[in-house]
Order: structure tokens, then sequence, then C-alpha cells
């Protein structure tokens, strides 16, 4: 009988043991992420791996991801001093393509900025900044801006006429730039984008444009920007190689903000 007893006592402390353990082991699982929580990083996976066709001017097209599309309309964006450098109706049609993407509780922003604090700067906002008394999920990615980084040796005078060169070659690619002058049309349309930028920085490019040469074009937009990005840096850092180690021409920082409804 008394066996019989502590056959059963084993099999009741036995079962005991189990169930503590079962217990352990289930909360030793950690918790999926609520659903119903803000979540940035879905956002942010959704604009850099799903391409969309959005309309740069005319019936001209750009095709590729929205993180790329929002790249390209933060640089369309520039501005030098707070003056716009350019007026393009791309950026425009860029923030209606991500706003019918996404929804009304996130808030993307994509900026290019050469080097810290720079005065020449472009950015883009898409949708609302979030409420102050929302649960907001942030992320961030960083996106190629498509410039080469400048790597020219010398002064602070180096560095900004290489910077100005690539950004103005990236906004006036020298060949599909001419090709677009001498087509009757798109060739007022692009002669008023290197109008508008002149004027800007203070020059003309009237006989270039009539000869449709782009590379001469540039070369006077690069010298004339060049000028007002070299007094940048030179009141900004104690010296070039500061200067040189701090840029980042070819990256723009994307920033997705998520809040709960």
């Amino acid at each position: 009988m008394a066996r019989a007893v502590s056959t059963v006592l084993d099999v009741s402390v036995c079962l005991l043991l189990i169930g503590a353990a079962a217990s352990t082991l289930v909360l030793a699982v950690p918790e999926e992420r609520d659903p119903s929580e803000p979540n940035a990083d879905t956002v942010a996976n959704s604009l850099v791996t799903t391409t969309a066709a959005v309309e740069v001017a005319g019936d001209r097209r750009s095709h590729g991801t929205f993180a790329e599309h929002l790249s390209r309309a933060a640089l369309e964006s520039g501005s030098i001093g707070g003056d716009r450098l350019l007026a393009s109706t791309y950026p425009d049609t860029v923030d209606r393509a991500v706003r019918n993407h996404t929804d009304e509780r996130a808030y993307v922003t994509a900026r290019w900025e050469p080097y810290p604090n720079a005065s020449l700067h472009g950015r883009i906002a898409v949708g609302s900044a979030p409420p102050a008394t929302a649960d907001v999920s942030t992320t961030r990615r960083t996106v190629d801006s498509g410039i080469v980084e400048p790597d020219a040796a010398g002064g602070f005078d180096s560095l900004a006429a290489s910077l100005s060169a690539a950004y103005i070659e990236h906004l006036f690619p020298p060949e599909r730039t001419r090709a677009e002058l001498l087509d009757p049309r798109t060739a007022r349309r692009t002669a008023d984008r290197y109008r508008v930028i002149a004027a800007v920085l203070g020059v003309t490019v009237g006989s270039e444009l009539a000869a449709a040469d782009t590379r001469a074009a540039n070369e006077r937009l690069a010298r004339a920007l060049g000028d007002r990005v070299e007094s940048d840096l030179e009141a900004g850092y104690p010296s070039v190689r500061v200067a040189r180690d701090a840029t980042a021409v070819g990256s723009i920082e994307l920033v997705v903000r998520r809040w709960d409804a």
C-alpha cells in the first residue's frame, strides 16, 4: 500500500515538474510584435524595394524604387543659402506617388547634405509630421545619391570646385542634356532649367545654350556655385583635410516615421 502511495506521489511530482518546465519554456519565447504598434521598418523596406514610374516633365518618366525617386527629388529640390536652384515639378509628382504608396500615418523625408551644415543641400518631405502625443517608430536608411565623391587634392578651392562640378553634372548630364537642347520638343524646357539656376548663381549661359554646349554651360554654373561652396567650407572647417573627411556627397539620408492611430 505504501509503495502505491509513493508511486502516486512520484507521478504527481513528475507532472508538476513537467508543468513548471513547460511554463518556463513558454515564458522564454519572445513575444511577437503587436501588429497594431507603429512600425517604420515596414514602410522603409517597401520604399527601398518597390519600383514605380514617376513623371519627370512632359511625357518623360523616371523609373526606380520609391527610395530612388525620393533621392532624385531631394537633389532636384536643391538650394543654397535658402535660394532654390531649380524650378522642377518632379518633387511634387514624387510626393504624390509616395503618399499614394504609404498612408496618412507615415512621414518620410529624404535629405542630401554634401557636408554637415552645408548651405548647399536638398530635401523633400512627404506627409505630415507625427502628432506630439503619438507613439512614433523611426528608422533611417542611406540611399545612394548618384553623385561621385570628390577626390581632388589641394585646398578649399579645389574641393569646392570638384563638389560643385559633380552636383551640376548630376543635374545636367552633358550628353543627354545636349540631346534635349537639340530636340524641339524638349529644348525650351531644358534651356529654362539652365536659366533658372544661372539666375540664382548670378551668371548667364545664353551663348552656351545657343550652341548647345552643355559642358561649357556646366562649367560656368559649377564655377559660380564653387565660389559659394568654397566660402562655406572655409567658414565651417579648420582645414581642408577635415572638410574632405566630412563630405558625404554620395549619400542621402532617408528617414521614415510612423505612428499609431
